[in-house]
């Protein structure tokens, strides 16, 4: 094949993907508006069906990798039983979401305890209840560790390239080459067992490569590991898999193939699994927000809904991808999209919405089903976003 067919074909293949992507959101929209009626406060409507299939589709692409839902996309019990009864397993980071676990009643030693950084006390209260592997990126907390459950399985975070996520995650969290041979000389010090590795490429990552080239850092790290008298059983490859919001970025097939190949040369042995959030729960969520009020100040449009950075649009105000989909039709205008409250941070930046926008107007904001009421607060006594489960 010419490079000028393949260049074509690519380019065709993307054409075609943007197109789904419009008719998923028109999809969404569609099992979202009827929470018009009746309307009082914003509204998050998650579909079942979404859930269901999206958790399916991520276990098609990558047949080897155990799923582990991460509890903090999006914690309602709806959900987590809906996951349990597709097979995923789960991952936490909190007393809370420990709490959230025993409730659904799933097997404890097979929920992983992913904060690099835990109180003791939550270390204490997850050994109480059964959680065996704890992640770790510093001696520090494989000493804290050591001190509540010295049989319990570590699995050593390592730092890898963040590169073309959509919100970076390195820095706060990764063990570097340093700080990885400081934990290795702590955990033998101690008789810890070390007995996985993991990383994480960042959230909504579109850059492939780095899920390549993590999991060949873990196999080096596997062999020092073992030259150290530790025995590797685990490769968690983490989370990050993006969702379709513009239709160029990767899609959890390619993203599969890609990590399937490297995964060949895992021996059996390994169990790898994966912790994907945002890809579980967020197509099937479309948030509902109505206008609350315009204003226009000097040449600058402003559109204020009634939820913003407080209520669940946190990641809109960071410039995180999203579509914001107006019932309103007619010309598109630029506005800087702010939330009802009173705090000057309350603000999403610059979108495009019609250019006759009024007040009352609802507004849709679909993918929205991951980190949106799990990072709302009802500051100023604004409500926050109501979730509903449809079909």
């Amino acid at each position: 094949m010419s490079q000028a067919r393949a260049i074509q074909l690519e380019s065709e293949s993307k054409t075609q993907q943007r197109l789904m992507v419009q008719e998923d959101s028109r999809q969404q929209i569609a099992f979202t508006s009827a929470y018009t009626k009746d309307y009082s406060q914003p509204v998050l409507a998650m579909s079942e069906q979404r859930l269901r299939a999206n958790a399916r589709g991520f276990m098609a692409a990558m047949p080897r990798v155990r799923t582990h839902f991460a509890v903090k996309a999006n914690a309602h019990a709806d959900i987590l039983q809906i996951f349990k009864e597709e097979g995923t397993c789960f991952e936490v980071a909190s007393m809370a979401e420990v709490d959230a676990m025993l409730e659904l009643g799933v097997d404890m030693e097979t929920v992983f305890y992913s904060n690099p950084i835990k109180s003791p006390a939550s270390v204490v209260y997850g050994a109480k209840n059964g959680i065996v592997w704890y992640s770790v990126d510093t001696p520090e907390e494989v000493t804290k560790i050591a001190a509540i459950k010295p049989d319990a399985k570590l699995y050593l975070r390592i730092e890898v390239s963040n590169e073309g996520s959509s919100w970076p995650l390195a820095g706060k969290f990764g063990a570097s080459p340093a700080g990885v041979e400081a934990i290795i000389e702590t955990a033998k010090s101690l008789s810890m067992q070390i007995c996985g590795v993991t990383f994480h490429v960042g959230s909504q990552c579109s850059n492939i490569n780095n899920w390549v080239e993590g999991i060949n850092a873990a196999k080096v790290l596997f062999a020092k590991l073992s030259g150290h008298g530790f025995v590797p059983e685990l490769l968690n490859i983490g989370g990050g898999y993006p969702l379709q919001f513009t239709g160029e970025e990767p899609t959890i097939q390619e993203i599969g193939a890609a990590i399937n190949k490297e995964l060949e040369s895992i021996p059996d042995n390994i169990q790898v699994m994966a912790e994907p959030g945002r890809f579980l729960v967020g197509s099937a969520g479309c948030l509902v927000a109505q206008v609350v009020g315009i204003a226009t100040r000097d040449e600058a449009r402003w559109v204020y809904l009634d939820t913003g950075v407080y209520g669940g649009l946190l990641e809109l105000s960071l410039e995180f991808p999203m579509n914001m989909i107006s019932e309103r039709t007619g010309e598109a205008g630029t506005w800087t999209i702010a939330g009802p409250t009173c705090d000057s941070i309350d603000v999403m930046g610059r979108h495009k919405l019609p250019a006759n926008t009024e007040a009352e107007d609802f507004i849709y904001l679909p993918n929205l089903g991951a980190y949106c009421t799990t990072c709302a607060c009802d500051f100023n006594g604004f409500p926050t976003p109501v979730m509903h489960m449809v079909d």
